[in-house]
C-alpha cells in the first residue's frame, strides 16, 4: 500500500523543507494494526521539530507531526485488539502526518467515538499540559487565582476553561488583548490584559495577593512582570520562551516572597510515568471534552494532498485556531 507522508530531509523553515512524499506501507504483521489518518493537528512544537529547534529531534529523513487520531482498518494475523473500526490516538513516532501507518497494536490507545473528530484530535498535547500544570504544582481551590501569558494559545484556552470549571479565577496576558478579550471572557477568563499594560502592583491588588500559580509561555519581560505580581510561596511554571529574550528574574521576589520557578514538558512526563498514570489524565481530558467543558477553535482543515497550503497556514500569525490535516 502507498501513503502520502509529510517528509523533511533536513531541518529548516517548514514551508521550505517539508514536502509530500509517496512511501510504501507494508501489510501489518502479527501484533500490528494498519491505521488510517482521520485528523492530525499542526502544533508549534511540530514546526520546531521540523526547524531543528525542539528539545527532541527525529533522525532524518523524518515524517512530521505528533498529534491526531486515526481509524484501525486492518489487523495483522492473530491480532484481535484494537478492533477494526476503532478510533485510536496516532502514535507520535515515527510521525503522525501520513495517510497510513503500521503500528504496534498493543501500543495504540483507543479513544472515545462520541467526541467530535476535531476536538478529539487535539486531546494529546495541549490539554494534558494544561491539566498537569493545574494539578501537579499547587493545591488550588475555588477562589484561587492563576496567571498566564500567551493566553490566546491552545494551552491558554484549555487552562482558562479548566480553571473556570473549578471556580479558579484567571489573569490572562496577551500581546494584543483588545482583539481577543471578549473571546477569552466568553470561555471563562476573569481578567484579560495587554502585556504592555500589565502592572504587577495593580494585578496583585486586584487578585488580593492570591496569585498562586503562573504559566509562562513567552519569557522575557512578560514573565518578569508576572513574577512581581505573584503571591507568597507561589509557583511559576515555564513551558516555552516564545520571544527568545533572556529572562532577568527579580531576585528580591524569589527571596522575600519564596517564589518557586519550575519547568514542565509533557513529552518527558509521558516517558517517565506509567501508562496507567498517563491514561488517568487522558480519561479526565475525555470527560471534560464530552461534557463540553473543553472546546477549541479550528482555523482550517486541509487534505494531505494540500500539505503545502496547510503548512503555510499553520505558520501564519493571523490564523484563529488549529490547522489540521485529514485523510
Amino acid at each position: 500500500m502507498k501513503s502520502i507522508a509529510a517528509m523533511h530531509n533536513e531541518y529548516g523553515k517548514p514551508t521550505e523543507v517539508l514536502h509530500p512524499e509517496i512511501i510504501e506501507i507494508p501489510a501489518p504483521k502479527k501484533g500490528q494494526a494498519l491505521v488510517k489518518l482521520v485528523r492530525a493537528v499542526m502544533n508549534p512544537s511540530d514546526l520546531g521539530m521540523i526547524g531543528g529547534t525542539y528539545g527532541r529531534l527525529r533522525p532524518l529523513p523524518a515524517i512530521a507531526g505528533r498529534e491526531g487520531i486515526g481509524e484501525v482498518i486492518e489487523l495483522g494475523p492473530e491480532t484481535e485488539f484494537p478492533k477494526v473500526g476503532s478510533r485510536v490516538r496516532l502514535p507520535s513516532e515515527p510521525g503522525a502526518w501520513t495517510q497510513f501507518q503500521v503500528c504496534e497494536a498493543d501500543e495504540l490507545m483507543v479513544v472515545p467515538q462520541d467526541i467530535p473528530e476535531d476536538m478529539c484530535a487535539m486531546s494529546f498535547i495541549n490539554p494534558p499540559t494544561a491539566y498537569c500544570i493545574l494539578n501537579q504544582f499547587e493545591n488550588l481551590k475555588e477562589g484561587d487565582w492563576v496567571v498566564q501569558n500567551g493566553a490566546g494559545s491552545a494551552v491558554g484556552y484549555f487552562m482558562i476553561q479548566m480553571c473556570a470549571a473549578r471556580g479558579i479565577k484567571t489573569v490572562n496576558m496577551l500581546r494584543s488583548a483588545a482583539a481577543k478579550k471578549s473571546e477569552l471572557e466568553s470561555i471563562g477568563a476573569t481578567i484579560v490584559v495587554d502585556e504592555s499594560e500589565f502592572n504587577p502592583k495593580e494585578i496583585k491588588a486586584a487578585t488580593g495577593g492570591n496569585l498562586k500559580l503562573g504559566l509562562n509561555q513567552i519569557g522575557g519581560e512578560s514573565v518578569s512582570n508576572m513574577i512581581k505580581a505573584m503571591g507568597n510561596s507561589a509557583t511559576v511554571v515555564t513551558i516555552g520562551g516564545m520571544v527568545g529574550d533572556p529572562v532577568r528574574f527579580p531576585t528580591r521576589f524569589l527571596i522575600f516572597n519564596d517564589l518557586r520557578l519550575r519547568g514542565f514538558w509533557w513529552d518527558n512526563f509521558q516517558r517517565t510515568h506509567s501508562k496507567e498514570e498517563v491514561q488517568k489524565i487522558f480519561d479526565a481530558i475525555f470527560e471534560m471534552e464530552k461534557s463540553g467543558i473543553l472546546k477549541a477553535p479550528v482555523d482550517s482543515v486541509f487534505p494531505m494532498s494540500e500539505l503545502s497550503q496547510a503548512i503555510a497556514r499553520a505558520c501564519e500569525n493571523s490564523r484563529s485556531g488549529k490547522v489540521m490535516l485529514k485523510f
